[in-house]
């Protein structure tokens, strides 16, 4: 009876921690103070509640050196090797930014508990949709309305940037920068699809999600990113299987939007207006010229850094200060462009912490992405929940590829969203590495 009582309790407790993360989800994209306000207690249920850190989890292996590593470095950057030229840099800041990187660890432990089953995820893919709603409507209000901001609340730590726009510039809606809003959409897609198969049994919730999907699409192009059209691409490629007659309608979008670019360059009868159609994006994939783009040149500057201290990094929050000071004094020598960060995941990761942990980290995503993929797209396999598997890989690819290009890993959001996203692919690939092992001691059995 004491037993039953304590199981009962800690259930409850569970189900609170399951509703506190759905809200923390729902507030993420628009208020991260209030969803971190969700989120901490959920995260001390789960961590108070259940064993989340199997020390007999092969995947967990490489993580524990990581954490050794990334708090090493810090280290040794700080107090043991401190190079020439950081000398008059505060060390405080390589210590304050480690708060962008070892946190990841404990979102990916402790957020695994509410994304086990088939309907918590169902639950989150709901809440993260809608309470993107706002992102959506911010972009609108600021690309035709001219509504600017920032707008402030919550004691100045809620803040929708709401910049002016410039000309040319894309849309980047309440968040602070047109690549950021453009990740951020990019990576909740794949889920709206998910919806409009779920919801099919509701023809006007799926008639409202086909309206919600569509605008996301629209939206993701006017922040001229093109990280953001490959990702409609990738998500097409991936999940191939989902409903004819929206990929139809997806791609009629598209077709129209480059119809509508060739249009407008051609201007005819002097009467179509552009400022409804998002050309710019096609104008800067169609006119892209590698040869003067920056990127290259950063990585390969970034690269000539690595170089001098390829073991333990130069530490977090240094890129940009090196960057900009004191090149002169750097071993190698080369041309170093000015720049925030690397553009490029397994450069940065390099460069804050040494090759080593880089090497670790990639080498453990790709292999952990190719075990997800080995029992994800299974043939013989058709169900909405393995739809919704489909739908989770899809949106992590979509993070690990355009990361290559670019780090919007940086902003808070989508930095927990790439966590959460790990925890729901770390426990489908658990569940069906038990149903395997179940298959095998079963034909073992009959065999003897």
């Amino acid at each position: 009876m004491f037993d039953k009582l304590i199981i009962h309790k800690e259930a409850s407790y569970l189900n609170f921690g399951n509703k506190l993360f759905l809200l923390g989800t729902f507030f993420l994209p628009t208020a991260l103070p209030i969803s971190a306000l969700f989120f901490i207690p959920a995260l001390l249920i789960s961590f108070c509640q259940n064993k989340i850190i199997d020390l007999k989890d092969k995947w967990n292996y490489p993580i524990f050196i990581s954490i050794g590593i990334i708090l090493f470095s810090s280290i040794n950057v700080s107090f043991i090797n401190e190079p020439e030229i950081l000398s008059n840099y505060n060390n405080s800041y390589i210590w304050i930014n480690l708060f962008n990187w070892l946190p990841i660890f404990i979102y990916f432990w402790g957020f695994q508990i509410y994304l086990e089953t088939y309907q918590q995820r169902i639950n989150f893919s709901r809440f993260l949709v809608y309470g993107s709603l706002p992102v959506i409507l911010s972009v609108i209000l600021q690309k035709f309305f001219n509504i600017y901001g920032p707008f402030k609340t919550f004691f100045g730590l809620i803040i929708w940037f709401q910049k002016p726009l410039s000309s040319g510039s894309g849309a980047s809606g309440l968040f602070s920068n047109p690549n950021y809003t453009a990740m951020w959409l990019a990576l909740i897609f794949p889920f709206t699809l998910f919806l409009i198969k779920f919801l099919k049994a509701s023809r006007l919730k799926q008639y409202i999600t086909f309206i919600i999907s569509s605008l996301l699409v629209y939206v993701m192009l006017l922040t001229y990113s093109r990280n953001a059209l490959l990702s409609i691409v990738i998500t097409f490629m991936l999940t191939k299987k989902f409903n004819k007659f929206l990929l139809t309608f997806l791609s009629s979008i598209s077709l129209v939007a480059i119809t509508n670019y060739f249009l407008i360059k051609l201007n005819f009868f002097g009467i179509i207006n552009s400022s409804f159609l998002p050309n710019k994006v096609f104008d800067r994939l169609l006119n892209f010229d590698f040869s003067n783009a920056q990127r290259p040149s950063i990585w390969y500057s970034t690269i000539l850094r690595i170089q001098e201290r390829p073991f333990f990094g130069w530490g977090p929050s240094t890129f940009s200060y090196l960057y900009r000071e004191n090149n002169q004094e750097l071993k190698t020598t080369g041309d170093y462009i000015s720049a925030y960060h690397s553009h490029n995941f397994p450069l940065e990761l390099a460069h804050n912490f040494g090759i080593p942990l880089a090497f670790l980290l990639v080498i453990t995503m790709i292999l952990f992405l190719l075990s997800a993929k080995k029992f994800i797209y299974k043939k013989g396999i058709s169900s909405n929940e393995n739809f919704l598997e489909k739908i989770w890989f899809t949106s992590i690819i979509v993070f690990f590829i355009t990361h290559l290009t670019d780090i919007t890993f940086y902003d808070g959001k989508i930095n927990i969203l790439i966590c959460l996203l790990f925890a729901g692919l770390k426990n489908i690939i658990k569940r069906k590495e038990i149903e395997q092992n179940k298959i095998k001691q079963t034909n073992l059995v009959l065999d003897k």
